[in-house]
């Protein structure tokens, strides 16, 4: 059973690098998103929403074989954490919305992103991280590890796309917000 859980974990990992890397080629090859038609932006978003929504179940399926809560209290830390992420996700999607269908290149300031320069993948470490809490499981803090390194590869793309579009202004943006965790600066 070890051996089965040990290649799940692996095959869950790869599909995640894998599937994040293609959101990353949006900023990767095209440094010209806002200037895609509607349709296409749609549909950009449409895979963007079905890889996390993978990600997530094939996350649930993981730390599923790993349930084993230790205490109670570690089940309600973990489920007020995984809470906070999930507000965190849709709050910065309310604040979000208004870029990707806007043309102009404005810099989104206010809300989450007053916190942190990427609150979505802030919310969704976090996510990940109260769940491994809650199911008291390991491999599921580990994957919350790779989970953060894959994002904050994928938020250096994105960064790089922003620069070109919105220039100065986020460079100074970037110097005085944090990337992924409030008060870290890395």
């Amino acid at each position: 059973m070890a051996l089965k859980s040990h290649i799940n974990f692996i095959l869950i990992i790869l599909y995640m690098i894998i599937t994040y890397h293609i959101i990353a080629l949006k900023y990767e090859k095209s440094r010209f998103f806002s200037d895609f038609n509607n349709k296409l932006k749609i549909s950009l978003v449409g895979l963007h929403v079905f890889i996390v929504i993978t990600n997530i179940l094939l996350y649930f399926f993981l730390i599923s074989d790993d349930f084993n809560p230790i205490y109670y209290i570690f089940e309600g830390i973990g489920i007020l954490i995984f809470a906070a992420g999930v507000f965190i996700i849709f709050w910065s999607m309310y604040y979000l919305k208004k870029e990707v269908f806007v043309p102009e290149n404005e810099l989104i300031v206010n809300g989450p992103f007053s916190f942190v320069r990427h609150p979505m993948y802030f919310g969704g470490i976090i996510g990940a991280f109260g769940l491994a809490i809650f199911a008291g499981s390991f491999l599921g803090i580990l994957y919350t590890i790779a989970l953060t390194v894959v994002l904050s590869r994928i938020a250096d793309y994105e960064e790089e796309d922003l620069k070109v579009r919105i220039g100065q202004e986020y460079i100074e943006y970037s110097k005085n917000v944090p990337k992924l965790f409030p008060y870290v600066c890395f």
